[in-house]
């Protein structure tokens, strides 16, 4: 029997080449079999990674929205509270907090949904969901330090040789 990796003729028994430190037989299939585990659970904890940071932005977009109707309405039931405001900013732009914490709230909730779409396709390891998740990793490449570190990591599995390569052998047979 000779090493797989470098061609070192091995005993029968051997479990590990002697040159190199490839495993043998059928340590080499446990090794692979391992290392299926690792990148499944590493593409497992990335889709649940992007749809809990999906559903942190979608709950800060819900509570900017409605944070911004409660901190107008209070404004126009305590007129008093603007005594002390700087007299150069009329009265009326207090008017717009309502409608635009709307807006930014509703851009957060708009941002949350195709990530929540790509952590989905990670789970179910469609192709559309690496390559959503990888697009969207590098618009997250802004929202430091959290945004980041989940880009960063989306980037290791997502493109790394072993992760690139057990994601497309999945999606193959998952889109079959």
């Amino acid at each position: 029997m000779h090493c797989t990796q470098c061609g070192f003729e091995l005993d029968s028994n051997a479990r590990f080449c002697s040159s190199c430190g490839t495993p043998a037989g059928e340590t080499q299939a446990a090794v692979a079999a391992a290392r299926a585990r690792d990148w499944d659970l590493h593409i497992n904890i990335l889709g649940w990674l992007v749809i809990a940071h999906a559903a942190v932005t979608g709950l800060l977009g819900l509570i900017v929205m409605f944070g911004g109707q409660v901190v107008q309405q209070f404004i126009l039931d305590n007129p008093r509270v603007l005594d002390n405001a700087d007299p150069d900013i009329p009265v009326e732009a207090f008017s717009l907090i309502a409608p635009a914490s709307f807006l930014i709230g509703a851009i957060l909730l708009v941002i949350a949904t195709p990530s929540i779409a790509a952590g989905v396709g990670l789970l179910r390891y469609r192709s559309w969901g690496r390559v959503l998740t990888l697009v969207l990793s590098v618009l997250r490449l802004l929202e430091f330090p959290l945004g980041t570190a989940t880009a960063l990591y989306s980037f290791w599995v997502l493109l790394s040789r072993g992760g690139k390569s057990f994601f497309n052998e999945r999606a193959a047979r998952a889109e079959v």
